[in-house]
């Protein structure tokens, strides 16, 4: 399908409906059939990508072209059943070990879910336990500020998010085949071990040692607990822009957990997904920002840390450290100057855009108008960031040249 699929959608509102149950029934199908399938090769994890984030990316193309409400917040996907304790949260049964993926709305949650060779919608992901006795819900996760926490389901609702989705372990697993509890197992596993002791966040991305863990391990961990063994893709970062940046930041393991990746894996089944069409326009310009961003940084551009601004970032980051081995709520920086600065140039351009046609910008017309502002906004952005450094390691990723699947080229063309 052509990417003027969402278009045709959007100009004609009761073929949106039609649209988004061909997308979500395509999804399903490919799915079910993905079990089949090596999913460790990197071709079969791209097909995959191209359906489920390709038909999202159509929809959602087509939700903001619409002035109407014209899909519900909720999509109900696969109710597949499971035998571990549950509890109802916003209108959907949540079962103890189910997997929930999200997307904040910070300037890093950004960077997670875009800076991939496979950019995605989710920068975070946790886990779900719920008590048998009592029917509390508590979400296991880790956070930047403050590593491991348990957060009660109804707290964790309550923070600003663009986006959930609802991810459920197949009851025709081996593991579960013999033990009908194991994910049930696997929440209190990983809820007891935080409860027991402050677990500091991984800035290194290291998922193989669980000492200290970011968001992904978490989830790893604990099904790893049950022997379950997810995230069948685990790729290795190789854009050069991309791992000079990160490497920027404190990133030491190139080959991790992606957060986004999760959801291709097809040992998983989508139950639910609730998107909010007012916060899409917020989602669309974070991607943008951090999209044209990165293809800077493929081109040479570095972030603009200077050796005598490093000490006060790494005091910063060590003092954090101290603050949350105490138990407190850390102070960090609230995010890119860089990236902050250059996604208000972009919404201008795309109120412009609107008030000239009529209509909002779509996602390819959004991404020249980005281009164009990071290139009359670079005096306005150094030093944070500085253009024609050497980005070592420079040369052909292992997709081709290509290091970084855009969303014009994943998908529905």
């Amino acid at each position: 399908m052509r990417r003027d699929f969402a278009a045709l959608a959007a100009a004609h509102e009761p073929l949106l409906a039609e649209a988004h149950a061909l997308v979500t029934d395509t999804r399903l199908v490919i799915g079910a059939a993905a079990r089949r399938w090596p999913v460790e090769r990197a071709d079969v994890h791209e097909a995959i990508y191209r359906v489920v984030y390709g038909g999202r990316a159509a929809i959602e193309e087509a939700l903001v072209q619409q002035r109407a409400t014209a899909l519900p917040t909720l999509t109900a996907l696969e109710d597949v059943p499971s035998a571990a304790p549950s509890t109802v949260i916003e209108g959907v049964r949540v079962h103890s070990g189910d997997i929930v993926l999200s997307r904040g709305d910070a300037p890093t949650s950004a960077l997670i879910a875009r800076g991939s060779s496979f950019p995605g919608n989710f920068s975070h992901v946790a886990i779900v336990h719920v008590d048998a006795a009592t029917g509390a819900a508590t979400v296991v996760e880790s956070l930047i500020e403050r590593g491991a926490v348990a957060t009660p389901a109804a707290a964790f609702l309550k923070e600003k998010r663009l986006r959930l989705l609802l991810l459920r372990l197949r009851p025709d697993h081996p593991v579960l085949q013999t033990d009908p509890l194991a994910v049930h197992r696997a929440a209190g596993a990983i809820l007891g071990r935080v409860r027991a002791r402050h677990i500091p966040y991984d800035f290194r991305m290291e998922w193989d040692d669980d000492a200290r863990l970011f968001c992904s391990e978490v989830v790893h961990y604990a099904y790893r607990t049950v022997g379950v063994d997810l995230w069948a893709w685990k790729p290795r970062l190789t854009a050069p822009g991309l791992v000079c940046w990160l490497g920027d930041m404190g990133v030491e393991q190139f080959t991790t957990l992606i957060p986004s990746d999760i959801e291709y894996d097809p040992k998983l089944a989508p139950v639910a997904e609730w998107r909010n069409p007012a916060t899409l326009m917020q989602d669309r310009l974070d991607n943008v920002t951090l999209d044209v961003l990165l293809e800077a940084a493929e081109r040479g551009d570095r972030l603009g840390y200077a050796w005598p601004n490093l000490l006060p970032g790494a005091l910063v980051k060590a003092w954090s450290g101290i603050e949350s081995a105490f138990g407190a709520t850390p102070t960090i920086p609230e995010g890119m100057t860089v990236e902050t600065t250059l996604r208000a140039a972009i919404a201008k351009a795309a109120e412009r855009f609107r008030a000239e046609r009529g209509h909002p910008a779509p996602y390819w017309s959004l991404t020249d108008l980005a281009r164009r502002a990071l290139a009359d906004q670079r005096a306005t952005l150094s030093p944070w960031l500085l253009a024609g450094r050497t980005v070592a390691g420079k040369g052909r990723s292992e997709y081709g040249g290509r290091g970084r699947r855009g969303i014009l080229d994943s998908g529905f063309q």
